[in-house]
């Protein structure tokens, strides 16, 4: 993660991975975090030594999989905020892989005004489907679900495609090579969880016996 930023929208950031106890089966990752203080900061955006625009959080905690074989997210967080302590957010993008409550495990969150969703959501309390009335940012939009969720390569597309971050030259390349890495994890994943459905497809494509 940290050679994908300062390929591509930063400039001389480090990553932190800590233990976040001894047998090593939680494992946080972020940019300042210690073990006396596992909160991430956000990484200022910028590939020059001036001040950032705005900056991206970067967040992850990691734990071992239902097999107890392999460390897997637990849960992810990327936020674009306007400032470094985190008052003054833009959008949000966030999973967990074992949600406490009934919003998608994978959900992305804007900060903003609608007139015609303001509509919708006075109808929905109108109706007693919703109490009380909520703004635009506590709704929780689904992205992907867990498998197919957004990564931190698309978040980077996202910002230097609509001119929000500076980019590097090659950021396309850097941000290509991630994500290849991390859909071939993912195919991994998957394969591992439905064994039997990826060798039947085996099977029917390539007509061999396994």
């Amino acid at each position: 993660m940290t050679d994908l930023l300062n390929r591509t929208v930063t400039d001389g950031i480090r990553l932190k991975s800590v233990n976040a106890n001894r047998r090593a089966t939680t494992v946080h990752v972020g940019y300042g975090i210690s073990s006396k203080d596992l909160t991430a900061k956000p990484v200022p955006l910028g590939i020059r030594r001036t001040p950032p625009a705005c900056h991206l959080l970067v967040a992850y905690i990691l734990g071992l999989d239902p097999e107890q074989a392999h460390l897997a997210v637990a849960k992810s967080q990327y936020g674009l905020y306007l400032d470094s302590d985190r008052q003054k957010m833009l959008v949000h993008w966030d999973y967990t892989r074992y949600p406490e409550n009934d919003y998608p495990s994978a959900h992305v969150q804007v900060n903003g005004d609608c007139e015609h969703f303001d509509t919708l959501t006075e109808q929905a309390r109108s109706a007693g489907r919703i109490s009380p009335m909520r703004p635009l940012r506590d709704f929780h939009f689904p992205v992907g679900g867990r498998r197919f969720r957004p990564a931190l390569e698309d978040v980077i597309e996202f910002l230097v495609v609509e001119g929000l971050a500076e980019k590097r030259d090659g950021f396309d390349v850097a941000v290509a090579e991630h994500r290849a890495s991390w859909e071939e994890r993912q195919l991994r994943a998957a394969v591992r969880r439905f064994l039997e459905i990826a060798l039947a497809q085996l099977r029917e494509d390539r007509q061999i016996q396994l």
